[in-house]
């Protein structure tokens, strides 16, 4: 039988997921960066930004990782880590970042429960998320 039959995707059905998720997520960030555009013409400030973060350049604050999400199901697991001004898209098994990050340095080590292991610049961290309900 074929493998689509003994319900394991093919390899081309899960290209077509990826780059269907990858879509949405870019135009997630699209409105997201309009409305921010929307409120620097307005003069109010972006929730989370302070006057300190304002008033150094970019190249002077500090980028901590932080990870952004972590979904999939089963071995089907993707996250999300956002990084020096961008977000990278990671696939279990697949050290590097897939779509607009994938120059990127930072290498995905593993993912479990709600953590990500990563490697960046020699350093290796472990990224969680929040558990939920917490701000």
């Amino acid at each position: 039988m074929a493998a689509g039959c003994m319900g394991q995707p093919r390899a081309n059905e899960v290209d077509q997921l990826a780059s269907d998720q990858i879509s949405v997520r870019e135009l997630m960030r699209l409105e997201t960066a309009q409305a921010l555009q929307r409120l620097r013409a307005a003069g109010k400030p972006a929730m989370g930004t302070t006057a300190l973060s304002t008033a150094l350049p970019l190249a002077a604050q500090p980028s901590p990782a932080r990870l952004v999400a972590i979904y999939g199901v089963g071995a089907k697991l993707m996250a999300e880590v956002r990084v020096d001004g961008q977000t990278l898209l990671f696939v279990r098994g697949r050290p590097e970042a897939v779509g607009p990050g994938r120059a990127h340095a930072m290498r995905l080590l593993g993912i479990s429960g709600r953590c990500v292991e990563v490697s960046l610049r020699g350093r290796q961290e472990s990224l969680c998320a929040d558990p939920a309900g917490r701000p």
